[in-house]
């Protein structure tokens, strides 16, 4: 077997497929794996607990004073025509994902105040009424591409609407959330830079127009909750507000639609785990955790290092990034028993870092898991004998940073 250091984690292979690639971290204890262009990836979990208690050394705020623009992780230049865009889109600055205590933790309590879990059960109703509709429109062809006509805009639509944006506006909404991630968490070129810019822009000029009209005219929903906010008897200014209503956007759908593709390609393969959930749907709770950690749909996330420092016998360097993977956590044979096999009854599934740890954990936790438990709930309502299209193709978007289906054709019956 390859030694982890003989894996390329940018070769469209090992994206496709990165799970030997983790098990060789664990084989070697590997602690910390250059990523020539990128950073190190840190697969260990105990590493990863570790090095996000510690935001002294290891900063979530990696990006300059300019504010979180997502230009890319490899570190090249800015392009004139590229800085040009973002210089025309609205001031931001570094504010929750992209801060560390204690300005984070002021501006975390602003939206946990929001993410309530009686504001997720709340949106329980309108989730599977969401959920129902989408079914609606392709029931009668017995054909669907899974992930365009149901992954995506279960979790899309939900919180397009918790932002104060109309069920029309979800497509349009759907381009900037996957561009805004694809720069932050992705090596970009330059046509992808300025597709990226683009779409930043644009959206923070429409969620800019927004804010104003919340703070004159309030409504319910979570910009107006962020526009009216009141730290230390201060509201917050509009470049603050801007980068956490990103933050939400892109936490709000692109992890919620692989949790819930991903989910479904695994039941795909095994029928007698979905007739199991099909039949008692008490199990699906589980079963959402142990996708979590078995195929994360976020696999890494970054931080930068503000010394130079050691991670086992490694030097990094001040300036590196580092990768804090958590599907490789997921699959850490230390935490899990038999870590390559997906376990329905596995009793530690709930520790899984597959949304993330540490302070940064993501504030839609518990709502990615209601839509995902909702989405099959209502599948398992209104389909059955579901089946992959013979034709399909099941491969992955090519990203080493999220994991996902490019779509999912599934044939189907209806239940009548």
């Amino acid at each position: 077997m390859k030694k982890a250091i003989d894996y390329n984690l940018t070769d469209p292979e090992v994206m496709e497929n990165p799970y030997e690639f983790y098990t060789a971290i664990h084989k070697d204890n590997a602690r910390a794996v250059h990523v020539e262009g990128v950073g190190y990836w840190i697969g260990r979990m105990d590493d990863i607990k570790e090095i996000t208690k510690n935001t002294s050394v290891f900063s979530n705020s990696y990006f300059s004073e300019g504010g979180p623009l997502p230009t890319g992780v490899s570190g090249e230049p800015l392009e004139e025509d590229v800085k040009e865009i973002f210089d025309d889109g609205p001031k931001v600055v570094n504010a929750l994902w992209t801060t560390d205590p204690p300005k984070h933790t002021i501006h975390r309590k602003l939206v946990n105040k929001a993410f309530t879990g009686k504001w997720v059960r709340s949106m329980e109703p309108r989730i599977r009424d969401i959920a129902n509709g989408l079914i609606d429109a392709f029931i009668d062809t017995k054909k669907t591409d899974f992930i365009k006509d149901y992954a995506v805009y279960v979790p899309m639509i939900v919180i397009a609407e918790a932002l104060g944006m109309s069920r029309e506006d979800a497509g349009q909404f759907k381009i900037w959330s996957d561009d805004i991630l694809s720069g932050n968490l992705d090596v970009l070129d330059h046509k992808a830079r300025l597709r990226v810019a683009k779409s930043f822009v644009e959206a923070n000029k429409h969620f800019e127009s927004t804010v104003e009209k919340r703070r004159d005219d309030p409504k319910d929903d979570l910009i107006t909750s962020l526009a009216t906010a009141k730290v230390e008897g201060k509201s917050l200014d509009t470049s603050e507000v801007l980068p956490i209503v990103n933050t939400l956007m892109l936490a709000g759908n692109e992890t919620t639609t692989n949790l819930i593709g991903n989910a479904m390609g695994l039941l795909i393969k095994s029928p007698d785990l979905m007739n199991l959930l099909r039949n008692d749907y008490s199990l699906i709770p589980s079963f959402i955790d142990e996708v979590m950690r078995f195929d994360a749909p976020v696999q890494c996330l970054y931080r930068i290092v503000t010394e130079d420092t050691f991670i086992g016998e490694t030097e990094i360097p001040e300036g590196s990034n580092i990768m804090l993977g958590w599907g490789t956590a997921g699959r850490d044979p230390k935490y899990f028993d038999n870590p390559n096999k997906f376990d329905l009854y596995r009793h530690n599934a709930d520790k899984n870092v597959g949304f993330g740890f540490g302070p940064h954990i993501c504030v839609g936790l518990g709502l990615a898991k209601a839509e995902a438990r909702i989405a099959f709930e209502t599948i398992f309502d209104r389909l059955k004998d579901i089946n992959l299209d013979e034709d399909a193709d099941l491969s992955h978007i090519p990203t080493f940073a999220t994991r996902g289906y490019k779509k999912l054709d599934l044939l189907f019956e209806s239940n009548g």
